[in-house]
């Protein structure tokens, strides 16, 4: 069942996703449902959503039977998703980058990268990942973070070419990064479609 609240420029979306086929196509179905959002903007919250609804679904650890909840909401210049899940959660750290070979830990990284806010909360009934992307004029590369600007101004003009040199190449990795989970999230796309009857 869907929810749906919409009002001058705001629009908000909640639905309870059940494990399984359909969970990542009904998931994009309620991103799709939401008006006004660029190519680029959508096509970063199908990343964002499919892998922490995805997360939610495969570790809660509540069975295959247990819903994941859903939460879009779109106002200017921001879209807020919220996936909750009766699990138990984890404690959240700096994500870091896997190793190119590796097959998986990849999710919470592209979180923190690509999302311009993040966070998760252990909730009475469960837990609760949050993520917010600007989409307005404030849109960022999402790369350079607030704490890591704080002491820029007592940097010379050597540290500060040689910050943005390293801020452009890990930019530049998480482009790339980028690129490979929205073909594999075309591919699964693809996939869930042809098994369609």
């Amino acid at each position: 069942m869907t929810e749906t609240r919409s009002g001058p420029l705001r629009v908000s979306r909640r639905r309870k996703l059940r494990p399984g086929p359909e969970l990542f196509r009904d998931a994009r179905a309620e991103l799709d449902s939401i008006p006004g959002l660029s190519e680029p903007v959508r096509a970063d919250l199908a990343l964002l959503v499919a892998e922490v609804v995805g997360n939610a679904a495969r570790h809660s650890g509540t069975g295959a039977q247990a819903s994941v909840g859903l939460l879009i909401e779109a106002a200017p210049a921001v879209v807020r998703v919220e996936v909750r899940d009766a699990g138990s959660g984890f404690d959240p750290v700096e994500p870091a980058r896997a190793p190119l070979e590796a097959t998986g830990g990849r999710g919470l990284w592209m979180v923190e990268q690509v999302a311009d806010r993040w966070g998760a909360e252990r909730l009475a009934d469960g837990f609760l990942v949050w993520f917010e992307l600007w989409t307005g004029m404030a849109r960022t590369r999402h790369i350079l973070r607030a704490g890591e600007q704080d002491d820029v101004e007592g940097l010379s003009d050597s540290e500060l070419k040689g910050l943005i040199a390293d801020v452009t190449a890990r930019e530049r990795l998480v482009s790339e990064e980028r690129t490979r989970l929205h073909a594999r999230l075309r591919a699964l796309a693809e996939e869930i479609e042809r098994r369609r009857p």
